[in-house]
């Protein structure tokens, strides 16, 4: 299955850097939302992969209703294909490709993920995972970071219309987060707490969308990572992406405990 998911991110990513692609022309847009042209070419590559793979999937993604590539398959796809959009359309090279498979009986939720994977669309780096067999970054097994304490803590943070007063609590209340981080794509924050680029992620304000951080979640559980909401609880199934999250993501038990206190003081 991680074959076949390295291929279609692959696919994509030829796709972004080939004559086709132009990052200015819109697909579609409302008063909420607007889809780029190759956030569709990108999606229509993905889903031609898994049909002309033979395995049964139910795929799920952004872009439109979610539907069945046989009568009855084994599998669900989440799928993100383009996270950062905002960033490709303003030439920023941060994005990434968000692919989760889970048994089509199962929850979903991080925990249930069976293979994941997220890969970095500009420089091509691959992290990916299998459920009890370990998180790897480009072949290597990723390693989170053994930070425990908020004040040495590097972390992403995500202020996209986020919760004021969670952000005021870690950038402005003394201590404070050491050194913050954002890329513009939340797929790509949050994994890099697998392999210990970050110390934590943290998105509060029930924003984010499942698609940008399943595989994401599931490869910081690989990985050794800990992952709540913000109030510490597990996050509960998905049954749709449009729901809103708050995540709080950390290499150690102790500091994801330091920075829940933080957040809820």
């Amino acid at each position: 299955m991680l074959e076949l998911l390295e291929q279609l991110f692959r696919q994509v990513r030829a796709y972004m850097q080939s004559e086709r692609f132009d990052r200015y022309q819109v697909h579609s847009q409302s008063a909420d939302h607007t889809t780029m042209q190759f956030d569709r070419v990108a999606e229509d590559i993905i889903i031609s992969g898994l049909i002309e793979s033979g395995q049964g999937f139910e795929i799920i993604t952004e872009e439109r209703p979610a539907f069945s590539t046989s009568n009855d398959p084994s599998y669900r796809i989440i799928v993100d294909p383009v996270d950062g959009s905002m960033n490709v359309a303003r030439g920023i090279m941060t994005a990434g490709v968000s692919l989760a498979v889970l048994s089509i009986d199962e929850p979903i939720t991080p925990e249930s993920v069976q293979w994941a994977l997220v890969g970095e669309l500009y420089c091509g780096t691959v992290y990916e995972a299998q459920r009890d067999w370990g998180a790897f970054c480009n072949g290597h097994r990723c390693q989170v970071s053994k930070t425990t304490q908020f004040e040495q803590c590097v972390a992403g943070v995500n202020f996209d219309g986020r919760d004021t007063e969670v952000l005021r609590k870690l950038l402005i209340e003394r201590p404070s987060l050491v050194n913050v981080r954002r890329s513009g794509s939340s797929a790509m924050d949050a994994v890099y707490v697998a392999n210990g680029a970050y110390d934590a992620y943290i998105d509060t304000g029930n924003v984010l969308t499942a698609e940008s951080f399943l595989a994401s979640l599931s490869i910081v559980l690989e990985a050794g990572g800990i992952i709540s909401d913000q109030y510490g609880k597990p996050l509960h199934p998905i049954s749709n992406l449009s729901e809103g999250f708050s995540i709080v993501v950390a290499g150690t038990r102790e500091l994801h405990a330091e920075l829940l206190r933080r957040i809820n003081s």
